[in-house]
């Protein structure tokens, strides 16, 4: 964030009930204390017993100079001077200038905003109001409302340059290994994972995943999801933006995307589209066997009627025809 930017950001953090927390991948930490915790409603909880400092303490102390945006949520936003509800962080800006003078730079503010109010235990965007199971999801759903910084690779736009430096790890050659097990993985971050999950360093703990009706704690997501579908009746459905066909998991719409909706996954050769880039890849080895084929065909040709063959014994038993039509 540049300082205007910050500035912007404080006077914001000091005048609204925004509140700010920050999102580390695998757990939420206080935007204040740094304490962690699993659940992104439980470090939001936490925050409330912190007294907000002045905007000069909060950009010396808490917005740095290097700082990236803050996340914040405006689940329940409001002036805290004058207790009106306020819609967003522009209406926020807007009411805090006109109302009570409060002077912004011309700048940003240095805030991405989500609304975390949950509905039946899912998250919601609330710029365009899509339904996700978890954080991340909606988190990483974020960069198609702000695409402020794109990965001149591929094309793919982020809400962050920090986000594009961590997309940027996917074009890069080789991978990270795993010291561990001699495992491949194309990011760090997906090291990291796996270096929590199976071998249980880290802070695999702290990733526990909580069910949003009881106590129950699950380490993996889909866990979770069965737990919802068994034993609180809860059930998901995915729809492709394309066709609007429904589909039960996520990882059946990725299937559904990539076959019918996608290029990435489409040969080139016979325009076919398949359900991953594993399997088109098994597909090409099809074309290039025939290509292979074609070209020991065209070693064996008929000098007379210029049919080919792959083996010179079938060209020769051909040869039988035009024998027998001179005879």
């Amino acid at each position: 964030m540049t300082l205007s930017e910050r500035q912007n950001a404080a006077i914001i953090l000091e005048n609204t009930t925004a509140k700010p927390f920050v999102y580390c991948r695998y757990y939420f930490q206080c935007f204040f204390c740094h304490e962690q915790h699993s659940e992104i409603h439980a470090i939001l909880q936490h925050s409330t017993i912190h007294k907000i400092p002045d905007s000069n303490t909060i950009l010396k102390e808490l917005l740095p100079k290097g700082k990236r945006t803050v996340k914040v949520d405006i689940s329940e936003l409001k002036c805290k001077i004058c207790l009106q509800d306020l819609k967003d962080l522009d209406e926020a800006r807007t009411h805090l200038t006109s109302e009570h003078k409060k002077s912004f730079t011309e700048s940003g503010n240095g805030i991405v905003a989500y609304n975390l109010t949950l509905r039946n235990g899912q998250f919601s965007c609330h710029l365009c109001n899509k339904i996700f199971q978890t954080f991340v999801l909606l988190n990483r759903h974020m960069n198609v409302h702000f695409s402020n910084a794109v990965c001149e690779t591929c094309g793919a736009a982020f809400m962050t340059y920090q986000r594009l430096i961590q997309h940027r790890e996917i074009h890069l050659p080789g991978g990270y290994p795993c010291n561990r097990c001699n495992k491949v993985y194309t990011t760090n971050s997906n090291l990291k994972y796996h270096i929590e999950k199976v071998h249980h360093e880290g802070t695999t703990k702290m990733r526990m995943l909580r069910c949003p009706h009881c106590p129950e704690r699950f380490s993996e997501h889909f866990r979770k999801l069965k737990h919802l579908k068994e034993v609180h009746g809860i059930t998901f459905t995915f729809e492709c933006e394309v066709c609007r066909s429904i589909f039960p998991s996520r990882r059946a719409l990725t299937t559904h995307t990539n076959k019918f909706h996608t290029q990435k996954t489409q040969c080139e050769v016979c325009m076919k589209s398949f359900s991953c880039v594993t399997t088109l890849k098994k597909h090409m080895v099809t074309h290039m066997e025939g290509k292979r084929i074609t070209q020991e065909k065209e070693n064996y040709t008929c000098e007379f009627c210029q049919k080919a063959y792959r083996h010179r014994k079938t060209l020769r038993q051909h040869m039988i025809v035009h024998v027998k039509g001179w005879s």
